[in-house]
């Protein structure tokens, strides 16, 4: 060391050699405590924090994390990969409503190593929209070597980064826009060690295996809602289900909707029947519990209206509802393109999106807490169909509020594999039908004005 130290003060001479002597010594410094090397955990408890160390002994991995940050552990496995997330909580900005997912780290069990190459490949032939980017990582204390492939898109992206271990392979989603130097050190501080048992001994179901969300509702309340809504609207007028007026260009990307196109009320005449809820039978309220600005859950000049790799969300509406309430299909007739879970989407729970007959407008109903039967992946539907039922899934133990409808429309999102949206641009649908008394339409507005409904506003079925 000593000759190391003379080396520089020799090369670089008189002050600026002394500067590099004292540059070096500070390093050494901070590698060193009480002699000994500081670990990636130390080091990031040093730089972000306390942290601690979140196990999974049958993923056979372990992670450092800052101590704030909330542990789902799974209670179904994804595509053949189990683990555990941990999240950011809410961060107090108006945009957040709960956490972001920061990192789910599993156990790949259906994978081997030598399928990794072909997995990858597959990733990022997948999203031939979006620019993909491949990259050699180490992971783990030890310097394991990992691939990491995104951003994938979905309600937030996440960079997949593959790791071989002694015959096992691990899936770990770092979720952000990019793969940072804070993710890298993140990843850093990974563990590995055998699993303690295998993971079909914890019986557990797949995440889209039907007892998961069909067992939720009520078979036969979607059967009475369905009679109830085709008797309220039977002899009165019907709408058009193609477009008859234009859909306009607004600002930061976003549309607002053609007007005449036919949009409804997703809930029914049983809706909130629960004397204690303050809401008459029937009803629901605009934009609550939305947790934003407005009526909507974005707000003039903020929200997302045009990103490429997330659900654009600036113009999605909330409503309260009782848990089990039925909800319907917002389109006069159109098909589903997801209905369940996952793992891109999991701010959303359990939610269906639909693309309507029209072929460029899709919606998405969230934090379900069930399907109805027969909806699944490329089912039709109708005016009178029940996609499922209010309740408030998510990630976690990161809360959504009280049991609501998520509901957002886009204008020709792409799709992941399973057809789960994204991308696209925001769309602002200004004219709901409602069908208690005369079969009729509501406007909604940014202020209170005669005629238009806003954040607050009663709505009926």
């Amino acid at each position: 060391m000593r000759r190391v130290l003379r080396l520089n003060l020799t090369q670089c001479g008189g002050l600026r050699g002394l500067a590099v002597l004292l540059g070096i010594v500070g390093a050494m410094s901070a590698l060193s405590t009480a002699g000994k090397l500081v670990s990636s955990a130390e080091a990031l408890e040093e730089s972000k924090g306390p942290t601690e160390r979140t196990v999974g002994e049958v993923v056979g991995a372990s992670i450092s994390h800052p101590t704030k940050w909330f542990v789902e552990r799974e209670r179904y496995t994804y595509d053949q990969t189990y683990g555990f997330t941990l999240w950011r909580p809410d961060s107090g900005a108006l945009h957040d409503h709960g956490g972001t997912p920061a990192v789910r780290v599993a156990l790949a069990y259906g994978l081997r190593p030598e399928q990794i190459k072909a997995k990858v490949l597959e990733k990022l032939g997948a999203y031939p929209d979006l620019a993909m980017t491949r990259e050699e990582v180490r992971v783990a204390e030890k310097g394991h070597r990992g691939v990491a492939v995104g951003p994938i898109p979905g309600s937030t992206p996440s960079t997949e980064v593959y790791v071989p271990v002694n015959g096992r392979v691990y899936q770990v989603n770092v979720y952000g826009k990019t793969l940072g130097s804070d993710d890298k050190e993140l990843l850093s501080t990974l563990r590995f060690k055998p699993p303690s048992r295998l993971v079909s001994s914890l019986r557990l179901s797949d995440a889209n295996s039907p007892e998961t969300f069909y067992g939720a509702g009520d078979p036969e309340l979607a059967k009475r809602e369905r009679a109830v809504h085709e008797a309220t609207t039977e002899g009165e007028a019907t709408f058009a289900a193609s477009s008859l007026g234009e859909e306009t260009p607004i600002a930061e990307g976003c549309w607002q909707a053609d007007p005449d196109f036919y949009f409804q009320t997703q809930y029914g005449s049983g809706a909130n029947a629960n004397p204690n809820d303050s809401i008459p039978t029937g009803w629901s309220i605009v934009g609550r519990p939305n947790y934003w600005d407005e009526y909507t859950h974005g707000r003039l000049e903020y929200g997302r209206c045009d990103r490429r790799r997330y659900p654009n969300d600036k113009f999605a509406v909330d409503y309260p509802l009782d848990r089990g309430d039925a909800v319907f299909s917002p389109f006069r007739s159109g098909t589903v393109t997801f209905a369940g879970r996952n793992i891109t989407h999991k701010e959303y729970g359990i939610f269906v999106s639909i693309e309507a007959a029209n072929g460029k407008y899709v919606n998405l109903s969230g934090h379900l807490s069930g399907l109805a039967p027969g909806i699944k992946r490329g089912a039709e539907v109708d005016r009178h169909t029940v996609i499922g039922f209010a309740g408030k899934t998510g990630g976690g133990r990161i809360p959504v509020g009280p049991v609501h409808l998520h509901q957002a429309y886009y204008r020709y999102p792409s799709y992941c594999a399973d057809g789960s949206p994204y991308g696209g641009a925001g769309l602002k649908v200004v004219s709901h039908h409602y069908f208690r008394g005369d079969n009729g339409v509501y406007r909604f507005g940014w202020v209170e004005r005669q005629g238009f409904k806003y954040k607050g506003s009663g709505i009926s079925f």
